[in-house]
C-alpha cells in the first residue's frame, strides 16, 4: 500500500539533469521539469473546475497540484472544505490557508490510503503522461474514493498544436517537436496525445455518471482578435517560451538520444515560429467532469 510521505531531504532534493531541477521522490519516473502555466486560468474564465459540487464540500483533492496555486483558491472559495493537494515535488508555498494541505504523493501507485467515499470533488489538470498514464486505473481508484454524489474532473490537453487556417504547416518546427516528443514519450513509456473521447470512455468505464465534455482550443500567441483568448495566449505563449527547454530536455536526451546543442537548433526554430503572429497555432484543451451515483 503506497503513503503519504513527509517532506525528508531526500524528497525536498531534485534530480538534476543538464542544469534542470526535475521530482526527486520515484526519481527519473517523470520527466516534467518544475514550471507552471497560468494561461488555463483565463480560457476558464477563472473557473477552478466546472463540476457542480455542494457548496458545502467537506474534501476537494488535487491531482499533480504543481505550485499550488489552485489548491489555494479553492480554499479560500471553500472555506468548508479541507482541500488536499498532491504531488511529487514539494515546491508548494510553505503558509497557506489552514483548510489546505499539501502530500508527497505518486499517483499512480494503487491502492491510494485516502479513505472510501470521502472525497467530493477530484481533480486533476494537465497530468496526462507526464503522471497519469493509465486513464482507466486512475479513475478506477478515483471511484472507490470518491463520495456517492462527488464528483471527478480533469482538465487535460493533446500534446499536438494545431491550426485552424493551414498557417501551421505539417513540416513546420512546432510540429516536428510535438511529433518528437510523443515519440519519445512513447520510448519512456507514456502517451502523451490525448482526446477527450478517452478519458469519456474510462470515466465512464469507472462507473461515473452524468458526464459532461468541453472541447476548447488554448492560443498559443497573440493572434486571436477575441480580447480574452488574447490575453490566454499571451500566457500560454509565455509558459511555451519559458518552459520549452525544461520540458524538451529529459525527453530529447534520454529516450530520443539527442545531443542537447541540436536540441536547442530545433527548439530556437520552435521559439521563433511560435512568436509569429501569422501562426495560428493552439493545444486541444478538453474539461471532462462526471458524478459518482448515489447508489449502485
Amino acid at each position: 500500500m503506497v503513503s503519504t510521505a513527509s517532506l525528508s531531504s531526500s524528497i525536498l532534493a531534485y534530480e538534476v539533469e543538464h542544469g534542470r531541477s526535475y521530482h526527486a521522490y520515484n526519481a527519473g519516473k517523470y520527466v516534467l521539469p518544475n514550471d507552471e502555466y497560468h494561461a488555463l486560468r483565463i480560457l476558464f474564465e477563472e473557473k477552478p473546475f466546472y463540476a457542480p459540487i455542494d457548496e458545502n464540500p467537506q474534501c476537494i483533492l488535487d491531482i499533480g497540484t504543481g505550485t499550488g496555486i489552485w489548491v489555494m483558491d479553492v480554499g479560500d472559495e471553500y472555506p468548508s472544505a479541507k482541500v488536499i493537494g498532491t504531488d511529487l515535488s514539494p515546491i508548494q508555498p510553505q503558509f497557506v490557508p489552514p483548510n489546505v494541505q499539501f502530500e508527497i504523493h505518486d499517483c499512480t501507485e494503487y491502492p491510494w490510503t485516502f479513505p472510501d467515499n470521502s472525497i467530493d470533488l477530484i481533480h486533476t489538470r494537465i497530468t496526462n503522461g507526464f503522471a497519469v498514464r493509465d486513464w482507466k486505473a486512475f479513475f478506477q481508484e478515483c471511484y472507490k474514493a470518491i463520495k456517492p454524489g462527488g464528483w471527478i474532473e480533469s482538465q487535460e490537453f493533446d500534446l499536438m498544436a494545431f491550426s485552424d487556417d493551414k498557417t501551421l504547416p505539417s513540416d513546420c518546427a512546432v510540429v516536428k517537436w510535438c511529433t518528437l516528443m510523443n515519440e519519445g514519450g512513447l520510448k519512456a513509456g507514456f502517451d502523451l496525445r490525448l482526446n477527450s473521447e478517452t478519458i469519456r470512455i474510462a470515466m465512464e468505464a469507472a462507473g461515473f455518471k452524468e458526464i459532461t465534455v468541453l472541447d476548447l482550443k488554448l492560443p498559443i500567441g497573440l493572434w486571436p482578435a477575441d480580447p480574452r483568448l488574447r490575453e490566454a495566449g499571451k500566457f500560454g505563449l509565455g509558459a511555451m517560451l519559458q518552459g520549452l527547454q525544461g520540458i524538451s530536455l529529459a525527453t530529447f536526451t534520454r529516450f530520443l538520444g539527442w545531443q542537447v546543442e541540436e536540441m536547442e537548433v530545433l527548439l530556437a526554430q520552435v521559439r521563433s515560429e511560435w512568436r509569429q503572429r501569422r501562426v495560428h497555432s493552439y493545444w486541444p484543451i478538453f474539461v471532462v467532469y462526471g458524478r459518482k451515483p448515489f447508489s449502485g
